[in-house]
């Protein structure tokens, strides 16, 4: 059995922390092996003691293979990273649980918002997962994948795993990143102390969305209230709007979406702008003329409304006529 090497992307030493989303969106669902693993694994991020699968199954008085089981349940969960040499497990690590990881619910619309799945955006470049034999077949088709490697094998001083070179093909064919290019990435990142091949990913994909940022799309993110870099999700609504719509209606409509929620304002912002467009607005004319109609038939709408029930609470009044009651039985030959 292979000794493990645990590892996270933060960590505060001498702390046993536990993460309020891990909390709030997994304990309820944990059996009872997996959470003493789960406990198990964080106490001992901080004290570097080397221990394997049979370790933590005496702790817990658990088979091997509950342990495993419960292992490539929070791998399944991303709430961790397994790494093997061969068929063991020899590496663990944990990823930043945050909010983000899950689709936030409950929140209501002005406009109608897309739900079916072909509404939803598509990551603007998936990841593809390279399997074994796609890799050796780069290896012999591409002269420059083997620069590839070198490069990073120098720099990380270790021989890469499948795993590791699923994320290196990612980031050299996916996105697009040149043997220059990737020797940059690792020299930065090694600079700024990330050593796991999930923190070079994240900063590799960062890099190449930021370089799709262009003015307009900043302006965007502004109206939004996001002042950060778009994910690949909100590029690609961005630059759907951006095709469709001027920039200073996507950006009114940004701002309206920002002001009418503080969750899930993409969302909003697409459903407003589903809504214009079926009704045939195209400029800030159109949406201002919109609004004053909108505007104009809601009072009309208010004041019937409250002329219908000021008549229906009303008495009816009737006219006093003032008859000549003398005449009358003359005229029927009354004395």
């Amino acid at each position: 059995m292979s000794i493990i090497k645990l590892y996270t992307e933060d960590a505060d030493p001498g702390v046993t922390l536990i993460s309020n989303v891990f909390i709030d969106y997994f304990l309820k669902d944990a059996n009872d092996a997996q959470l003493k693993v789960y406990l198990y694994l964080v106490r001992h991020i901080s004290n570097h003691k080397p221990f394997d699968i049979s370790n933590i199954a005496d702790e817990f008085n658990h088979t091997e293979s509950d342990v495993i089981r419960s292992l490539k349940y929070w791998e399944q969960k991303q709430v961790l990273s397994l790494e093997y040499d061969g068929n063991s497990i020899c590496g663990i690590e944990f990823h930043k649980l945050d909010e983000s990881m899950f689709v936030q619910k409950g929140a209501l619309h002005m406009f109608p918002v897309p739900a079916k799945e072909s509404d939803k955006a598509a990551p603007a470049e998936k990841e593809k997962q390279y399997s074994a034999s796609e890799l050796a077949e780069m290896a012999k088709d591409d002269p420059e994948w083997a620069s590839v490697k070198a490069v990073v094998e120098s720099y990380l001083n270790k021989p890469l795993t499948i795993k590791d070179l699923q994320v290196i093909a990612h980031i050299y064919k996916d996105l697009a990143f040149s043997v220059t290019d990737i020797d940059a990435l690792m020299d930065k990142c090694l600079s700024d102390g990330v050593t796991t091949m999930r923190g070079i990913k994240k900063v590799a994909e960062k890099e190449y969305i930021s370089e799709k940022v262009t003015p307009s799309i900043s302006a965007v993110m502004g109206a939004l209230g996001n002042d950060s870099t778009p994910t690949q999700d909100e590029l690609t609504f961005i630059n759907k709007w951006l095709s469709d719509m001027s920039l200073e209606l996507v950006l009114e409509g940004c701002r309206k979406a920002s002001l009418s929620t503080n969750s899930n304002r993409i969302q909003y912002a697409n459903g407003i702008f589903k809504n214009w467009k079926a009704r045939g607005i195209k400029t800030i004319e159109d949406m201002a003329k919109e609004e004053e109609a909108f505007r104009l038939n809601k009072e009309a709408i208010k004041k019937q409304s409250q002329s219908a029930k000021t008549t229906s609470n009303k008495f009816k009044q009737f006219t006093q006529s003032n008859y000549d009651f003398d005449e009358i039985n003359r005229e029927l030959g009354i004395k």
